[in-house]
């Protein structure tokens, strides 16, 4: 593989709030896994087969700051040891999220809060970080936040072998008392919201980011590239279809209404944009990047 590595951090300004979209690294994923369109345009004969049986994704963290707050949103994989990760998907190491925080001045301490739109492991793996030869929280005086629904259903997967999950990258935020649960849409701190969409997980939740009447979007896996805009485009271990169709209808109509900035979580290029048209269930993207 040969793409340029993606410029580590997006900074982008929402009213008072910076928000730099940081870039984690690389991993692959099978084509037709990762990236599945709708039964009906996968049998037309205008489809091609994918020339490639495996492609090249990123992982886009947050950090926002401003109003007195720093907010950290799905931190990546981590800096933990994952052989058996790294060997199945390719996994870029070390990753980059972490590194990129020193390099912007801000130490985990720092963070007051940090939002896990769910608990599959490329997402919530750097929550935790080995003290000596234990794990315990990384952001030492942050809360964590997840939907309550999430949190069982990563349990009960855990024990059902589901290896998208692993209790090592939350359990110990429930043992150090930091992990918050809420339910359906909750405000996190002034300015700060999540809504849960479900679909791709029971309790998947994205981000909404609002100060002096603009709002950003962390979108996480609802719509996690650019690719998947077009409303019947689904990832193929989505876990209810119908769920994240309709969730994903209902956020794209508001976003393309309000004109909201969108954060895409697994965009390697293209990680941020804003839609400025809609043809029937898709839309065009104008990219935010600068």
């Amino acid at each position: 593989m040969n793409e340029p590595v993606p410029v580590r951090s997006v900074m982008i300004e929402i009213g008072a709030f910076r928000l730099d979209l940081i870039f984690d690294g690389y991993f692959e994923d099978d084509a037709d896994t990762f990236v599945r369109l709708c039964a009906e345009r996968q049998s037309s004969d205008r489809v091609k087969p994918r020339a490639k049986s495996r492609i090249r994704v990123g992982f886009n963290s947050l950090l926002v700051r401003g109003e007195g707050r720093t907010v950290v949103v799905d931190p990546g994989a981590g800096d933990r040891p994952r052989p058996e990760i790294a060997s199945r998907y390719h996994l870029e190491w070390p990753r980059r999220f972490l590194p990129t925080l020193r390099e912007l001045g801000v130490k985990p301490e720092a963070a007051n809060a940090v939002i896990l739109t769910h608990l599959h492991w490329d997402h919530a793996g750097a929550s935790v970080r080995f003290e000596k030869d234990h794990l315990v929280p990384a952001f030492t005086t942050a809360h964590y936040f997840v939907q309550k629904a999430e949190l069982l259903a990563a349990r009960a997967a855990v024990l059902a072998g589901d290896d998208s999950y692993n209790a090592d990258d939350f359990e110990p935020l429930v043992q150090a008392n930091c992990l918050k649960t809420v339910e359906d849409d909750s405000e996190i701190l002034p300015g700060f919201t999540v809504r849960r969409t479900g679909g791709h997980s029971q309790g998947h939740q994205i981000v909404l980011i609002e100060s002096r009447g603009q709002r950003a979007i962390y979108l996480s896996d609802l719509v996690p590239t650019s690719t998947q805009l077009p409303v019947d485009c689904v990832l193929s271990y989505d876990f209810n279809i119908d769920e994240i169709r309709a969730a994903k209808a209902a956020v794209l109509e508001e976003a393309f209404r309000r004109r909201d900035l969108l954060l895409f979580v697994h965009a390697p290029r293209l990680r941020a944009g804003y839609l400025t048209a809609r043809a029937g269930d898709s839309y065009t993207l104008q990219s935010a990047e600068v």
